[in-house]
């Protein structure tokens, strides 16, 4: 897949991310007004007499309220679509052709410029903008790549010194388990079953019961395995596709509800409908509640009920057989 249509990292859209983005442009954009007039014979930006001080004022809040509705909006909207590096980047476009219109609609109304035509009071208002706007964009997303890319190696670092002993003694018991697998799974077609999770290398990383496993979670190139262990729930960050993962996965309980999201069916306690959106309740209270897109909402509900029909039917035979007995 071409680099700009790949869906941006979800940092780029975090509230995080957007709150430090929106002070530095406020910090970047003062300071570069202060040492150069962007506007040329145009700028009326000022705080000596009350009319510029107050428009100045007004045009700074302006763009705020713009850049905050905006990325709020994108926000939103990436958790429900893609938003690719195009998308993305004609996004940051519009913002840029809004603050340019709002800025030269203030000046053609209130100081006008004899001899400045507002076609070219407007192309320089855009050039000018972008140039404020583009600086601390890439700054504060190279800053946040690279803060988001260490977070993730010193996690990965830290999970694999603690669980390196315990996998190469389960890596060389793989034939047991399948051996095990295979004798148990006759007896109860319930049995819990052991999943192989792999690197992108091939090499085996997490080797887990589907009992203990309550979902797992894609970021950018990794993946976040939850479950649980000592009575409460832990992650794993394993570096591996998705799509790799979700292959890995067929034949189990394990089911995509979202894009970002894998869940453990029998693990559901609740699935419901807020603001238009459905939300997965797992049975641990401190796992947040898990989004389920609209292209996946049909295969989960089918899913749910031949859950409960096939439950509905141990229990049915489990009465019968107690019958029986007495």
């Amino acid at each position: 897949m071409p680099l700009i249509e790949r869906e941006i990292p979800k940092f780029m859209v975090s509230r995080r991310y957007i709150s430090v983005l929106i002070s530095f442009i406020v910090l970047f954009s003062t300071l570069f007004l202060m040492i150069y007039k962007p506007f040329s014979m145009a700028i009326w930006f000022g705080t000596s007499q009350t009319l510029n001080f107050s428009f100045t004022i007004l045009f700074y809040l302006s763009s705020i309220v713009i850049l905050i509705l905006s990325r709020t909006l994108m926000y939103t909207a990436h958790n429900k679509l893609e938003v690719s590096l195009m998308t993305y980047i004609l996004w940051l476009l519009v913002e840029n052709i809004v603050i340019s219109a709002l800025y030269t609609i203030i000046t053609v109304n209130f100081f006008p410029m004899p001899g400045i035509g507002t076609p070219v009071l407007a192309t320089r208002a855009l050039l000018c903008v972008t140039i404020i706007l583009a600086i601390p964009n890439g700054f504060v997303m190279f800053y946040a790549a690279y803060c988001s890319k260490c977070e993730e190696l010193a996690a990965a670092q830290h999970q694999y010194q603690q669980l390196e002993k315990k996998y190469q003694v389960l890596d060389s018991r793989q034939s047991d388990l399948r051996a095990v697998a295979s004798a148990v799974s006759p007896m109860r077609d319930d049995a819990p079953k052991m999943i192989n999770l792999h690197d992108n290398n091939g090499t085996l990383r997490l080797s887990i019961n589907t009992d203990a496993l309550y979902y797992l979670e894609s970021e950018d190139n990794y993946i976040k395995v939850h479950y649980k262990h000592n009575e409460r729930i832990v992650s794993y960050m394993l570096r591996s596709r998705t799509r790799t993962i979700e292959e890995s996965l067929k034949g189990t309980s394990m089911m995509r509800c979202h894009r970002s999201y894998i869940v453990n069916i029998n693990k559901i306690r609740l699935m419901e409908e807020d603001r238009r959106m459905h939300y997965i309740t797992l049975n641990d209270r401190s796992i947040n509640r898990i989004p389920v897109s609209k292209s996946y909402y049909d295969k989960v509900v089918t899913s749910l009920k031949a859950l409960q029909d096939k439950r509905s039917e141990t229990e049915i035979h489990l009465d019968a057989t107690n019958e029986l007995a007495q």
